[in-house]
This record gives structure tokens, C-alpha cells and sequence, in this order.
């Protein structure tokens, strides 16, 4: 992608599939006016982009796993390597580097009665390049109240979705 704005176009398919990530591109294609070729081919160019990803994730409590947040401070080399190996993992859910490439934070799933050789207690810890770790149980999700929430997208209309 030439810019980093999405359209109308692409909210809108965004949107959509915020709502069903498993409908068909003739089932968007009908809601937003557009042929399911315009709709492939938007997807296609949104993911090789990295700016779209549909992912299915599956409810943690039911599997007796916790949400962790995670948040690393690494030494300035290491910490692009530490994300790309969180990156690599099942339990992971989501990873970011920030402050300068020295922090990373991630979303990490563990089982409620972690082992001591976990990943949480024992792995991340006592990795080499990594200077101190702090972690918070997500207890709850919330989205929405006044403020709402700003990554939940409102590109579609009432009818529309």
C-alpha cells in the first residue's frame, strides 16, 4: 500500500469482518455493494500489507488458561529476537515492540496452575537479554462505555450489519 489510510472501501471491509471474520467475500460483496472480486482483491492487498489479519481465537477460561499482559524490558539488541521468537509460540497472542526497541508487550496465554518451568515463571525470566519483566492477569474484557473503543470499527451502517 502506497499510503497508510485505509478508504472507505477498506473500513468497510474491515468492519465486516470485525463482525463475522468467517463471512464469505460474495456475502461482503452483497452488503457493500461491490463484486466479490473487488472485495478478494482488497483483502489480499490489506493482508500482504500487514494492516489486515483475521485471526480465530478461542475463549481462554473454558481451557483453563489465563490472559496474561506482558511487558519486557530487554537489552537494545535483543529485543526484535525476543518478539519474533514470542511471535513464534501458540501461547502468544499478540506482540508489539516499544520505547525505542527496548520494551516489548505482549499478550501471552498460560494454564491457570502455571509449572514453574512456564513460560511466565521460568523461561522469560531467566532469558539472558531480558533486564526485568513485569506481568498482569487480565481479569475481564471490557469495550465500550462512553468513551468506547477506538479499535472497534463503525465504518458499516446499522442496515449493513
Amino acid at each position: 500500500m502506497e499510503s497508510g489510510l485505509l478508504d472507505g472501501l477498506d473500513r468497510r471491509l474491515a468492519h465486516a469482518l470485525q463482525l463475522d471474520g468467517r463471512a464469505s467475500f460474495a456475502a461482503i460483496a452483497a452488503v457493500l455493494g461491490v463484486s466479490d472480486q473487488t472485495v478478494a482483491r482488497r483483502y489480499r492487498r490489506l493482508r500482504s500489507a500487514g494492516v489486515l489479519r483475521v485471526v480465530g481465537l478461542t475463549e481462554a477460561a473454558p481451557l483453563g488458561q489465563v490472559t496474561w499482559l506482558v511487558r519486557l524490558r530487554c537489552v537494545p539488541d535483543a529485543a526484535a529476537a525476543i518478539a519474533a521468537g514470542l511471535a513464534r509460540r501458540d501461547d502468544t497472542q499478540w506482540v508489539s515492540l516499544m520505547s525505542g526497541g527496548t520494551e516489548i508487550a505482549c499478550f501471552v496465554r498460560a494454564p491457570l496452575r502455571e509449572q514453574a518451568d512456564g513460560l511466565l515463571l521460568g523461561q522469560l525470566p531467566r532469558t539472558p537479554r531480558v533486564v526485568s519483566m513485569t506481568a498482569y492477569r487480565l481479569l475481564r474484557r471490557f469495550a465500550g462505555g462512553p468513551a468506547a473503543w477506538p479499535g472497534r470499527a463503525s465504518a458499516l451502517t446499522a442496515e449493513q450489519v
